[in-house]
């Protein structure tokens, strides 16, 4: 028989981000594969949350709302306790230690390679966690080539058999783009560059705030979404400035909408697991301005323009380019969908279902 598959959803009781938006949108993935080459699995997967869990409406998998408490503690001990015996599915970098029989998604190693970008809470809490799953859970899975390095090396996990699970960027296609947002930040008519995750100095921001004034643009924008989370990224001092909004969280139509009508996505990071933004910008035919790193090279390609992130006078030039040639935006956008199309979240779900399945071979054969 296949597996009995327990999904952790405490992402369900925290702000939507990276690894959260992940968990959702691989979830319902899986959730629409259970119609067809995986049906076997149909009514032997379910989602367990904390009782405070939000709603998560899906056709083929219930969600099950348990225990007694949230946060660690929830997911340490009552997660595992409350799903014995069924093969736990952590889509969200951590895990239960007590359990052996599960899967854990690792998706980067930002907090050891920048730790400062993270409240001290947060750090140790990863510090302690992350190389122990590395070793007892039965697979630990990643998101790109370079995240798979850089938990060998900074978590020092045996990554000789991981494998490489990447993210889809179709997720913004499933929703109508909500063109009000362009009237209700003052946009119409006007033309503005996008940057998206101020909840994150690692997402260097600030240079893309300074490109922008050296630009000296006499008719165009920066745009600036993301909420900030000081509880996991500590303190992040950004105001506005001539030109520069910061429109806090947006919603997914709005954010596709922007994505429609922005110039370009300038995402210069200073570290990426997988760098999802990019490849949600090119999904929507946006051209994107990133720095040479690794990961976000790995997932984009040749399909962008790219610098060093520090490079401040770098990328205030690909700015000045992508405003006045429209040529330059159009090859872009026709290269940033063929490189799009490449990434889909039904992939990563047929992804974790077939180690799902192998894993509980396994156990089945050795039971």
């Amino acid at each position: 028989m296949p597996p009995r598959i327990a999904i952790n959803g405490r992402f369900l009781t925290q702000r939507s981000s990276g690894v959260q938006r992940f968990a959702a949108e691989a979830i319902k993935a899986i959730d629409a594969q259970l119609d067809g080459d995986y049906a076997a699995l149909k009514g032997r997967i379910e989602l367990v949350a904390p009782r405070q869990a939000r709603d998560f409406p899906l056709k083929n998998i219930p969600l099950r709302r348990v225990g007694f408490t949230s946060g660690y503690f929830w997911e340490q001990i009552e997660f595992p306790l409350l799903s014995a015996g069924k093969l736990l599915l952590n889509l969200c970098m951590i895990g239960p230690l007590i359990a052996r029989h599960q899967i854990v998604v690792v998706h980067d190693a930002t907090v050891q390679a920048l730790p400062q970008n993270f409240s001290p809470r947060f750090r140790a809490a990863y510090k302690f966690l992350i190389p122990r799953l590395c070793k007892r859970a039965d697979l630990t899975v990643t998101v790109s080539e370079f995240s798979r390095r850089e938990i060998g090396t900074l978590y020092g996990a045996d990554v000789s058999a991981m494998p490489v699970c990447f993210e889809g960027g179709d997720h913004i296609k499933a929703v109508d783009a909500d063109t009000s947002v362009i009237e209700r930040l003052g946009l119409r008519g006007r033309r503005f560059f996008l940057g998206v995750g101020v909840d994150s100095t690692n997402k260097n921001i600030k240079t893309v705030v300074e490109a922008f004034h050296r630009a000296r643009f006499n008719d165009a924008a920066l745009v600036l979404t993301g909420a900030k989370d000081t509880r996991v990224f500590g303190e992040i001092n950004l105001t506005e400035s001539a030109g520069v909004h910061l429109v806090g969280f947006v919603s997914d139509a709005e954010l596709r909408a922007l994505y429609e009508q922005a110039l370009a996505l300038v995402f210069p990071s200073f570290y990426e697991g997988f760098g999802l933004p990019p490849l949600e910008a090119m999904t929507c035919g946006c051209p994107v301005v990133i720095s040479e790193q690794p990961a976000l090279m790995e997932v984009c390609d040749d399909a962008v323009l790219h610098c060093r992130a520090d490079d401040t006078d770098a990328i205030m030039h690909h700015m000045q380019a992508l405003s006045s040639d429209e040529n330059l935006r159009s090859r872009l956008k026709a290269a940033g969908d063929a490189r799009a199309q490449r990434f889909t979240w039904a992939a990563t779900a047929r992804s974790l279902l077939d180690h799902s399945l192998r894993l509980g071979a396994q156990r089945a054969a050795t039971a």
